[in-house]
């Protein structure tokens, strides 16, 4: 087999990541995620039961391996399917944190509910959203008005073992065997860890295919009991946040590039998909909360040229101070199964939970 490539990231500047004495940061926060699995290994009654199918969509790495697509591809599956769905979420980068439950049809606020939470339930307003670090408590709020025929989701819940699910999904990006544990690097489990999962989901773009089927193969090697495959984001379309109108190729001319997710170079390389070449690129924190501020010395660009971002970053773009923008792009993307076998696996283990 063709020997992966380790070139590691490092959240940490310069060649700080390489440190020794980060290193032994490492190895205790290690120890402190073995010591906690250890507990919940050995008292399972920690975890509570809900009274209805659990999914967990989680990762081990800290940001970018596309969780939330998932979790939203699984709502979406299971809606196709009748059921209702309620996705439990932590809500993090949310200004505002007190609990807070929203029901189908009711509009998320992203300020109380989260960026990610807010998107999805944009996109699946026949969901459920409970948002807090208690989701027991907010499962137990909603569950009475719960559909009989209904999951919840648990968005970011793959270290979230307060709840017992009945199945793992953990989405991987084609890095994960090229990152070490917080603070070096941006692991907060360790890749041992994969042996608690049912699905493992691969997540990257086509470009990346060759070095995704490495690691699908070494995963199998390594958890030969578990299903992995590998699914390819794509750009679908683009479209106008305050109208709706859709366009498929380059909407702006030299627009203003924004971004706030873990991951920008994902994003910029998709512009060049389309052909566009920003007049410059604004790139913030994941979760950053996007303030006008922030544009002073572009805000030039903000009016005459335009805003192209991601959907997510269209959350955050959606403040009182931007209503004035003229124009605000932002791109949709859409994630499928590399080969049809995959999501026939992926469909047949969702319907084990609900027949």
């Amino acid at each position: 087999m063709k020997k992966l490539q380790r070139q590691f990231d490092s959240p940490l500047p310069g060649r700080l990541g390489l440190n020794p004495a980060v290193s032994i940061l490492s190895r205790l926060y290690s120890a402190g995620v073995k010591s906690r699995q250890h507990i919940y290994d050995t008292f399972p009654a920690l975890s509570h039961e809900l009274c209805r199918p659990v999914i967990s969509v989680g990762g081990i790495r800290a940001g970018g391996t596309g969780k939330t697509p998932v979790s939203q591809l699984v709502g979406q599956y299971l809606i196709d399917k009748g059921y209702g769905i309620a996705f439990l979420s932590r809500g993090y980068g949310r200004p505002i944190k007190k609990p807070v439950i929203v029901k189908p049809g009711e509009t998320a606020n992203w300020e109380l509910t989260g960026d990610e939470p807010c998107m999805i339930h944009r996109n699946l307003p026949q969901s459920w959203l409970g948002i807090g670090a208690d989701r027991v408590s907010n499962a137990k709020k909603i569950i009475d008005e719960l559909p009989q025929k209904s999951v919840f989701i648990l968005d970011d819940g793959f270290q979230h073992q307060k709840i017992k699910r009945d199945l793992d999904i953990v989405c991987l990006s084609e890095k994960t065997f090229c990152d070490r544990m917080i603070p070096a690097g941006f692991l907060r489990e360790p890749v041992s860890s994969l042996s608690r999962a049912d699905l493992l989901f691969i997540i990257g773009s086509s470009s990346a295919i060759n070095n995704m089927n490495e690691i699908k193969k070494e995963l199998e090697r390594r958890f030969d009991s578990k299903k992995c495959m590998i699914l390819l984001q794509e750009p679908l379309y683009w479209v106008e946040g305050k109208s709706g109108r859709t366009c498929e190729n380059a909407p702006l001319k030299n627009p203003l590039a924004v971004c706030a997710i873990a991951r920008p170079h994902r994003f910029i390389d998709m512009l060049k998909t389309f052909s566009i070449e920003p007049c410059d690129t604004l790139s913030f924190k994941d979760h950053h909360i996007l303030k006008i501020n922030d544009f002073t010395h572009r805000l030039q660009d903000v009016y005459s040229r335009g805003i192209v971002t991601t959907e997510k970053d269209y959350i955050r773009l959606q403040a009182v101070e931007f209503a004035s923008a003229p124009e605000i792009w932002y791109l949709k993307i859409g994630l499928r199964f590399a080969d049809e076998s995959s999501r026939a696996l992926f469909e047949s283990e969702i319907n084990k939970l609900t027949l």
